[in-house]
């Protein structure tokens, strides 16, 4: 299997989504290179390494936050689409560029927080849900408010 074709996979990207990210005219492209034996795609294997050595850092850090937290539990937000991401995480939207990467990262974070003995749960974030709760409750949005949200929905008392 080639590095490239390996970094992909672990970035959980299909040949599509790859294709889009390195701005490719078609996946096809993506199966021409994981099967081509010469070096000539270097650039687009230096951009997937770079990005999964962003999502790598990213996930550390909430590592590290939950550790520092000492609690035993913990929420996380999964984005289901581009622009709610955007909307509410602009920052790391900015960084790992798609809810797809967004949606690894998730995954990464779970495993590497249960692998600590953390128990983690993934709250998948409704737009329309959440904005109406943040209007019945006179509420701004804040990323606490977000996790008290998805709190709410993983214990059954939103919709």
């Amino acid at each position: 299997m080639s590095n490239f074709k390996t970094l992909r996979e672990r970035l959980g990207m299909n040949r599509s989504v790859c294709a889009q990210f390195l701005k490719l005219k078609s996946a096809d492209e993506i199966t021409i290179m994981e099967n081509d034996t010469k070096d000539i795609h270097l650039e687009h294997q230096e951009k997937l390494a770079r990005l999964d050595a962003m999502v790598e850092t990213a996930v550390i850090s909430e590592v590290d936050i939950f550790s520092q937290l000492n609690e035993r539990e913990v929420i996380l937000i999964r984005f289901l689409n581009n622009e709610a991401f955007a909307l509410y995480e602009p920052n790391l939207f900015e960084e790992l560029g798609s809810s797809s990467i967004h949606g690894n990262f998730i995954a990464r974070t779970k495993k590497a927080i249960e692998r600590i003995g953390g128990r983690v749960t993934v709250a998948f974030m409704d737009t329309e849900f959440y904005e109406a709760w943040l209007g019945i409750n006179d509420f701004d949005d804040s990323r606490q408010l977000r996790i008290t949200w998805a709190r709410q929905q993983a214990r059954g008392l939103g919709k």
